[in-house]
């Protein structure tokens, strides 16, 4: 699962929300909701929106500080 900041030029909303990160393993109906998770605004229903990872909210923060916990203990493993 990853974090997700939405924003939609059209309607102007910017909304927050939790989805898969890959589409591995998935049915074709998740890969089908996935596809319109990450470019069909959730309010208008346009398709101009930009989704990006979540880097501002607590959830976005604490998805981001497990990625950089896990890279830090790959990279002293290498090492």
């Amino acid at each position: 699962m990853e974090a997700y900041k939405s924003s939609c030029p059209d309607c102007k909303k910017t909304y927050f929300w939790v989805g898969f990160k890959t589409g591995l393993g998935k049915t074709p109906e998740q890969l089908k909701q996935m596809e319109k998770d990450h470019n069909v605004c959730l309010h208008c229903g346009s398709a101009k929106i930009n989704t990006t990872l979540d880097t501002e909210t607590e959830v976005g923060k604490a998805f981001d500080d497990s990625i950089n916990s896990l890279a830090s203990f790959i990279d002293a493993f290498i090492k």
